[in-house]
Parts: C-alpha cells; sequence; structure tokens
C-alpha cells in the first residue's frame, strides 16, 4: 500500500508563532510595538480587574478579567496582522513581481483581473498591471518611472478602443519619489471614487479579458507563492 502524505498544514496558534517571527526579524522593533500594545491593554484591564476583586465586586470582576484577556488577544491580533503586513511589504519594496502580490489581496475582494502584468518591456523589465472595479480601471506601472508610463500610456489607448467611457486611473509603484510605496497601493486603490455597478464590472471585465496581455513576464516575485498578510 502507498503511504498516505502525512504532512499537514500547522495549526492556528502555529501559525501565529511563525508570523510572529517572521516579522520581528524583518524588523526587531515591531517586538516592542507588538510588546508595549499588549501591555498597555492587559495592563489597564488587570488594573481595573484587581479594584472589582478588591471592592468586594466578585462577578464583575470575573466579567472584566473576561474582558480584558479578550481585548488582549483581538489587539495582539491587529497590531501583529498590521505589522506582518507593513514588513511583508517593506521586503518586497522594489522587487519585480512585487505589485502583484499586493493586488492579490485586492482581487479576493470587488474587483477582477490578474496578480499577472498585462504589459512588461523585457530590456528595462518595467510592468503595467490593470485591475478592474468599483473605481472603474486601474492600470499599476512598476519599475523605472518613464518606462512604466510609456506602457500605460500604450494600454490607454488599447482601453479607450476597448471599452469607452470607461474611468481609467493610472498608479505608479516606481522609483519616482511621487510614486506611491508599495505599502500605500492597496489603499490608494481602495480611496478611488466609484465609478462602476457589478454588472457594470462583470461586462468590462470580460472585454479586458479578450484584450489580453503583452508579456514575456519578467523574473522576480512570483505572486502566485508569495503569501501576504490576510485582514
Amino acid at each position: 500500500m502507498a503511504k498516505k502524505n502525512e504532512s499537514k498544514e500547522p495549526g492556528q496558534v502555529a501559525q501565529i508563532i511563525l508570523v510572529l517571527k517572521r516579522t520581528i526579524e524583518l524588523d526587531r522593533k515591531n517586538l516592542w510595538i507588538i510588546l508595549g500594545s499588549v501591555i498597555a491593554v492587559l495592563g489597564t484591564g488587570l488594573a481595573f480587574t484587581i479594584s472589582f476583586f478588591s471592592s468586594g465586586n466578585w462577578i464583575t470582576g470575573i466579567l472584566f478579567s473576561i474582558l480584558t484577556l479578550l481585548s488582549t488577544f483581538i489587539v495582539f491580533s491587529l497590531v501583529l496582522s498590521r505589522r506582518a503586513e507593513k514588513a511583508a511589504y517593506g521586503s518586497w519594496e522594489g522587487q519585480l513581481g512585487a505589485v502583484g502580490a499586493v493586488l492579490q489581496t485586492v482581487l479576493r475582494r470587488n474587483w477582477r483581473g490578474s496578480e499577472q502584468p498585462v504589459a512588461v518591456n523585457p530590456r528595462s523589465r518595467d510592468a503595467v498591471y490593470r485591475i478592474v472595479g468599483p473605481a472603474g480601471i486601474v492600470l499599476v506601472g512598476e519599475g523605472h518611472q518613464t518606462g512604466s508610463q510609456l506602457l500605460a500610456d500604450a494600454e490607454r489607448k488599447k482601453l479607450s478602443k476597448i471599452a469607452p467611457g470607461v474611468t481609467v486611473h493610472t498608479l505608479f509603484v516606481t522609483e519616482s519619489t511621487h510614486a506611491l510605496k508599495l505599502a500605500e497601493l492597496r489603499k490608494a486603490i481602495n480611496k478611488l471614487p466609484k465609478a462602476l455597478k457589478r454588472t457594470e464590472i462583470r461586462v468590462v471585465a470580460a472585454r479586458l479579458t479578450a484584450l489580453g496581455t503583452n508579456l514575456p513576464i519578467p523574473k522576480g516575485i512570483d505572486p502566485r507563492r508569495a503569501r501576504p498578510v490576510r485582514k
């Protein structure tokens, strides 16, 4: 009989420990930020709990101790999630394919498209990504500002023919001082004003699928293997 694959995914506690270790490895100050947040909530809760027990309010003290533990865990989870995300984005900054890894988290919601670029310059390895959602069509340039700007302009011309009238936004994660940082990309996309309804998003997404891509894809971060922190 063939041996069964006994490898299992790590449990939730093990995953939290792995994320915590990786976050601290990427930036040591994350340890003190996480510890400070936990100690502040836990210390405040314990102070109130002790005061309730001291005054004879046992029921209130027990309830408040449970509330303190829950609040501490929630704060720990939220702070760890944000610091892990920021640390991960910081480690990806400037790497090819990093934009695609960030877009993975956007595409899980109301956006459609691909974490792979739709146009790439094989020499400079500048790239442009394209997604469609509530704000319309969003093009994201990666690499050098001038090169990605040329690719974005060419993509805009195609879009004006295949999706006329649809709002097109262009964002850049490049070496330019005026460009977005990688950690700012998702927030910038979510802040864009709404322009399309759900039914319109499906129609536009179908047209964009027919438009296809202009590859080859440069080597760098593989968005399919990247594991950004989920919220």
